[in-house]
């Protein structure tokens, strides 16, 4: 009899062993023999288990980020808040998730851009989730910043 190694998306961390151990989601093995498998990066997830390649990350969706290694689903994707959007895909932190300039809103959380104030209405503010109405003796034009 002789031990074989363990097969790409499997591994044994321990000696004696008559088996080796699928690697959960969230991780990969790429090589032969290994005794860990690795995180799956920041910024997305795997959700196959017996990954044997970090090609199964899926890239957490525009207007959110995932700070952490290791996940397994798209839950651990956090949303960008209200009044910011974020246009990357993959992000790994909320650095991305920027606010809203003056004329536009993002009025919920996990949005890829923000929305420009429609006519009649204004936001002369930063990161804001909502558009002022226009103030009478004037009019504002779509995106308007003021009054």
């Amino acid at each position: 009899e002789f031990c074989l190694s363990c097969a790409p998306g499997t591994y044994q961390p321990l000696a004696a062993q008559e088996f080796c151990i699928t690697c959960p989601a969230g991780s990969f093995s790429p090589d032969v023999g290994l005794a860990a498998c690795d995180p799956c990066p920041r910024g997305g997830y795997c959700e196959e288990a017996g990954a044997a390649t970090s090609m199964v990350w899926e890239p957490c969706p525009a207007g959110s980020f995932n700070p952490s290694n290791g996940s397994s689903s798209s839950a651990a994707c956090e949303l960008c808040p209200a009044g910011t959007a974020s246009a990357t895909r993959g992000a790994e932190s909320s650095e991305t998730c920027v606010p809203c300039r003056p004329g536009t809103v993002a009025a919920a959380a996990g949005l890829s851009e923000c929305a420009s104030c429609g006519g009649g209405t204004y936001q002369d503010g930063t990161g804001a989730t909502g558009c002022r109405n226009c103030v009478s003796g004037h009019y504002c034009a779509k995106g308007a910043a003021a009054p």
